[in-house]
C-alpha cells in the first residue's frame, strides 16, 4: 500500500535535509524547517476518466533530531481537487504528524497520527480517509512503503481514486 504522494515528497526532501545538515545536529540540537506550499497543477487523465485542477497550500514543519528522528506537522494545509468542466471540488486539511525513526538495521519506523487525508462529498459522506494511528516499518530508502505494519487504527483506505473522480465527476 503506497501512502499519499504528498508525504512521499516531502519525507524524500527530509531525508535530503537530514543528510545535509548532519553538521549541525552533532551539535545535539534538533533542526526545524518550514515549507510553505501554494501551488496549483492540472493532472491529466489517468488517476480519474477526466483532467482535474488540483490545489495545495500550507506549511510542512519539519524537525530533524540528532539520532535522525523526523517529525512533519503539516500546519493549516489545504489540499482541494475541482472539476474544471462542473465546478465541483472536493477538499481535506492535513494533520499528522508523521515521525519518521530510523531502526539502526536500514528500516525505519514510521508513525502517522491523525488526518492523513478526509474527503467527504455531499450527499455521499466521506468518500476517501486516511485517518486515526497508522505505524508501520520500511525500508529506510523508501519510508513511504510499508513492509510490515505494527499498528492501524481508524480507517486507512488503500487509495483515493477512483473515489475522488467519484466526487467530483
Amino acid at each position: 500500500m503506497k501512502r499519499s504522494a504528498f508525504w512521499a515528497a516531502t519525507t524524500l526532501a527530509a531525508l535530503a535535509a537530514a543528510a545535509a545538515l548532519a553538521p549541525l545536529a552533532a551539535a545535539d540540537q534538533p533542526v526545524t524547517t518550514e515549507t510553505h506550499f501554494d501551488r496549483t497543477r492540472t493532472i491529466p487523465t489517468g488517476l480519474c476518466a477526466f483532467p482535474f485542477v488540483l490545489h495545495t497550500e500550507g506549511t510542512i514543519r519539519q524537525t530533524v533530531h540528532s539520532n535522525g528522528k523526523i517529525v512533519k506537522h503539516a500546519v493549516d494545509f489545504h489540499i482541494t481537487y475541482t472539476n474544471p468542466a462542473n465546478g465541483k471540488s472536493a477538499s481535506t486539511v492535513l494533520a499528522g504528524p508523521v515521525i519518521i525513526e530510523p531502526n539502526g538495521d536500514g528500516t525505519v519506523t514510521v508513525t502517522i497520527n491523525g488526518n492523513d487525508g478526509h474527503i467527504t462529498a455531499p450527499g455521499q459522506g466521506t468518500v476517501f480517509a486516511d485517518v486515526g494511528k497508522f505505524v508501520y516499518l520500511a525500508d529506510a530508502s523508501d519510508p513511504d512503503t510499508p513492509l510490515t505494519i505494527l499498528k492501524s487504527t481508524g480507517r486507512q483506505d488503500a487509495t483515493q481514486f477512483p473515489a475522488t473522480c467519484d466526487a467530483i465527476a
